[in-house]
């Protein structure tokens, strides 16, 4: 059983928008996965605001590559801190997705 977190996803726009929060990490991932997957579903593309986020492990990093593998065209990400671009880095996985300043 996943441990409380401290952040999450709020699916907006019908799915269109996402806005991540906080520590988005394996337990976010495995508690709103069947709504990241129902929202792709519907959206040839999505966007995502990242600038509230304050920690990402490879369980968040494996929503934004849900989104990438099922999108048209590559998913644009807002606000990515520092920490997310390092790690959207280190996974080798940057030019699947368009960065906003």
């Amino acid at each position: 059983m996943p441990q409380p977190t401290t952040g999450g996803i709020r699916i907006e726009r019908d799915g269109a928008h996402w806005v991540m929060w906080g520590e988005v990490d394996a337990a976010v991932a495995e508690a709103t996965e069947h709504e990241v997957a129902a929202a792709l579903s519907r959206h040839s593309t999505v966007s995502l605001d990242l600038s509230s986020v304050t920690f990402m492990d490879s369980g968040g990093l494996r929503l934004l590559y849900l989104a990438a593998a099922s999108c048209e065209r590559p998913p644009r990400i807002a606000g990515a801190p520092e920490n997310v671009r390092d790690l959207l880095d280190l996974a080798n996985v940057t030019d699947l997705f368009e960065l906003e300043s």
